[in-house]
């Protein structure tokens, strides 16, 4: 895209820049509104006089065909239950120009809090940041699509004037709807936060078929993006595997920073191998909402022995002369005296 470009009547503000290797971004002005426009590289739909016998160029049509069907049919969903400036920054315009496909997206500030500067935070603060994104995250999966590409880089955080925060997720490039993923040769996402059965698919392993992927595995990446938001990184896994969905699907021991029991337990329980073991998003926002969530009150206490404050012993007090040696006489008034005070009770 070049600036002064006018394409399906958007105005190109300036020349286009790479985004992930399978498109380019761009500013573009329609009216007087801006908006941001992508153009994806591929699949790139054949025209007339495009070369290639029929049967290839039929199958390349339907497959744009597939490819433009999808987009549509996930933005409208997403649609239906968002407004723009909402939590889901989804596309609001999706059509193809010659041969490429572009979408149009209202033009928003991406500037971000970063994941290391959240686990800096207070935590009263950090736990507002997980239930907002929780909460964007089940708008999603409410309408039964998958996000694919969950990342912070794909979590925009705000704080606003009141000193709170809110979330924003964007790049729904490589969403679908769960059970039904495109083809592995087509899935890019991020390695780093793949979960375990969609890292097998994309290795073409056998081991996972698209009925296995659905919201869970959105549910073990977040699992991720938590422990970062927390503790300032991922969790930890032995140096033979490149990612903690690796280590898990070889069932290998990952560790997670000390953090408070009901909050760590949510987190191992987002990060288990099993699919259906896993919470769905609604139980993980249920529990964020404990009260003790991140409350260390929960922690097991050292026992004590139950030691019983011992009675008060009686108190004898002598007074007088008790001197073996003097004899009073039968008219000496100074004989010693035995008080006693206390409590004598058995």
């Amino acid at each position: 895209m070049r600036e002064g470009e006018i394409i399906n009547g958007y105005s190109i503000l300036k020349n286009s820049t790479p985004a992930g290797g399978r498109g380019e971004i761009s500013f573009a002005k329609k009216g007087d509104k801006e908006y941001f426009i992508k153009v994806f590289l591929s699949p790139k739909y054949p025209v007339d006089g495009s070369p290639g016998s029929s049967k290839t160029i039929a199958e390349k049509r339907k497959r744009c065909e597939q490819f433009e069907q999808h987009h549509k049919k996930l933005n409208d969903s997403i649609a239906t239950k968002c407004t723009l400036g909402g939590n889901l920054v989804y596309a609001i315009d999706f059509f193809r120009s010659g041969t490429c496909y572009y979408k149009i997206n209202e033009k928003i500030d991406v500037s971000s809090i970063k994941a290391k500067d959240v686990a800096k935070l207070p935590q009263d603060k950090i736990l507002i940041i997980l239930k907002t994104v929780t909460h964007s995250l089940k708008i999603l999966h409410d309408l039964n699509i998958v996000h694919g590409d969950l990342k912070p880089d794909n979590i925009l955080i705000k704080k606003t004037e009141t000193g709170s925060y809110t979330t924003k997720l964007i790049d729904f490039d490589d969403s679908y709807f769960s059970k039904n993923p495109p083809d592995y040769t087509e899935i890019v996402g991020t390695p780093d936060y793949y979960s375990p059965e969609l890292l097998e698919y994309v290795k073409d392993s056998g081991k996972c078929g698209k009925g296995e992927l659905t919201n869970k595995s959105d549910i073990f990446t977040l699992g991720l993006i938590f422990s970062e938001y927390l503790c300032g990184n991922k969790p930890k896994f032995s140096e033979k595997y490149k990612s903690v969905a690796e280590s898990v699907a070889a069932n290998n021991e990952i560790v997670i920073n000390s953090l408070p029991n009901r909050i760590k337990e949510l987190i191992n329980s987002m990060l288990l191998k099993n699919i259906e073991q896993r919470p769905d998003v609604r139980q993980v926002f249920e529990t964020l909402k404990s009260s003790d969530i991140l409350s260390w009150s929960d922690e097991p206490k050292e026992d004590k022995p139950d030691i019983k404050p011992e009675p008060p012993r009686p108190t004898i007090r002598i007074s007088g002369n008790l001197n073996k040696e003097d004899k009073p006489s039968s008219h000496t008034t100074d004989k010693p005296t035995i008080r006693i005070s206390g409590n004598l009770k058995k």
